[in-house]
Parts: C-alpha cells; structure tokens; sequence
C-alpha cells in the first residue's frame, strides 16, 4: 500500500522522501519519519520550539508510524515494523515482525514483542508510565531479554485490523474530529477495495480560528490522504499539495512534510500564504549509528 498523493504512482523520475510527523502531548518534542529509499526509513528528533533536529538511527525494513505513538513527554516511542528476508522468517523468537519501544532518536528496542505477522501491532501511551499494546492475547508475551520494566502494559480490547482502527483512535485522541464517516466496499479481485465516501476530519488551530481538513480514501490497496488549510470561518482553502502529513505543533504553528521537507506556513491578512523549509531531508542517505548508552537502556 502507499499514498499516492506522495508517491506519484505510475509517474516516472525520483520520488522524493517521504515523511510522517509524531507530537508529544506534553512537552514541545516530535519525532520524524524518514523513509526512502522504500526499505530504509531514519528516525529524527525534533524540538519544536528550537527547531532544532536530531539525525538518528536507520532502520532496513519497514515502519508502520500510523501504528507508532509517543509518550506524553516525548521520551519514548512505541512501534510495529518487520523485517522480512530468509534470517528473520526462520527466527522463532524475534519472528520477522514485531513491536518495540525505544528512545528517540533510536530504534534499539528496550521492550519488544515478537508478532509473527504484519496484522495488529503497536500501540498507544496512555500516560508516560502505561501503555495500550494493540496485540491479542496469544501475542502479547514480551521477549524475556526485552521486558518493558518501568511500564504498565495493557492489551487493548477489540483487537483488529491493520492501521485502522488504531490510527482513527490516535487521531481522535489528538484532536482530529470525524466530520464525515469513511465508507468502503471491498469487490474482491481486481478492484479490491473502493471508496463510496471518504473520511473526513478537522483539526483546528489551538486558541485560533484556522483548522486543517484530512481528506481519507482508499482505492484498491494504495490509499490517499489529502490535507488542506481552512482559513476562519471556512471563508477560503489552501491545499497543501503533495504534503504527507500536517498538522499544528505545540506552539499552535502549522507544520507539514512536502517534497522530503519539514515546512512552516502562515494564513496572512491577505489571505496569503507563506510558506518556508526547516529540513530539507532529500540528501540524506542510509549510514551506521551507534546507539548511545542512555539510549540502550531503561
């Protein structure tokens, strides 16, 4: 699956990075998805409030962010990824998927649960000490070298799907309000799964009058999410063409990735927009990191 709003499927020439924002609730700390080429994706802290940014560890394989959360305080990050090649399919212990929690900017997991296939996984903090882990029972035993010491786990209920419902519950939880219900049918072979209506969910600015709208679809396996800025009063649009993710950062400021870029942008008076780059990401290239120490352990 892959959004094709950021992929240009079926167009020619190079792709460029593609990015996916995490927000701590409490402090102003984010973590940035960093993927490409397709199997490779690097964790970046990001504070903020600075706009200073952290490179960290890459990772070969693949990450499911919307399956991803940090903790309140920005100090943890939980995630499901898989790493599928002729080693890891034959690992009973770790298994070739599983979801872990480390410390950004680091992937070196702390807690683990070994998975054994690409469905559920993940999960959502609760606060900085509990954790939500969307594994069913017979999945939910932690490697015994990878316990989750300082935290208390529990098992969600209703265990299902993919990144859906998950995703929906981190966005509604963050302030993403459902104002149109997504509506799918799945045709089989070889329309697979189709759209009737698409999701739709607002986010307004804190403590002002502008909001974000995301737009959902799927059509066969790729999906498509559209953003777009609301001025006041849905009195005019700015659609954030090509942007992977969106959103307001603590300090109530827009943020969005395009183009392998962080970017910044601002409704004027005018109606204008003005936009600029804080990280152009598109250089980066797949190199060794050493976890630190206070990154390899509890």
């Amino acid at each position: 699956m892959q959004n094709t709003k950021v992929t240009r499927k079926g167009k020619h020439g190079p792709i460029p990075a593609r990015l996916f924002f995490l927000f701590a609730r409490e402090s102003p700390v984010a973590v940035v998805f960093r993927r490409g080429p397709s199997r490779w994706i690097q964790l970046i802290s990001w504070r903020t409030d600075s706009d200073v940014f952290e490179a960290g560890q890459w990772f070969h394989g693949r990450v499911y962010e919307r399956r991803a959360d940090l903790s309140p305080d920005g100090s943890l990050l939980i995630y499901f990824a898989n790493k599928i090649n002729d080693k890891t399919l034959k690992d009973e212990q770790y298994t070739y998927a599983w979801t872990a929690i480390s410390k950004p900017p680091y992937f070196t997991a702390l807690a683990l649960w070994p998975k054994g296939d690409c469905w559920h996984g993940g999960g959502l903090f609760s606060d900085n000490k509990t954790v939500v882990l969307n594994h069913r029972p017979d999945a939910a035993a932690p490697h015994p070298s990878h316990k989750p010491k300082p935290l208390r786990v529990i098992l969600k209920k209703n265990v299902s799907g993919e990144d859906d419902p998950l995703f929906a519950e981190r966005l509604e939880r963050d302030g993403w309000r459902l104002e149109q219900e997504w509506k799918v049918e799945n045709r089989g072979h070889p329309q697979m799964f189709v759209t009737t209506q698409s999701e739709v969910r607002i986010k307004s600015r804190p403590g002002g009058l502008e909001s974000i709208r995301l737009t959902r679809s799927i059509h066969g396996l790729d999906y498509a999410e559209e953003f777009t800025l609301l001025g006041p009063g849905r009195s005019f649009s700015v659609a954030l063409d090509g942007a992977s993710w969106a959103d307001w950062d603590q300090q109530g400021r827009l943020v969005f990735a395009a183009g392998g870029k962080v970017m910044t942008g601002e409704l004027r008076h005018d109606g204008s927009f003005v936009q600029r780059s804080l990280l152009d990401l598109n250089s980066s290239r797949p190199s060794p990191v050493t976890t630190p120490g206070w990154a390899a352990r509890w």
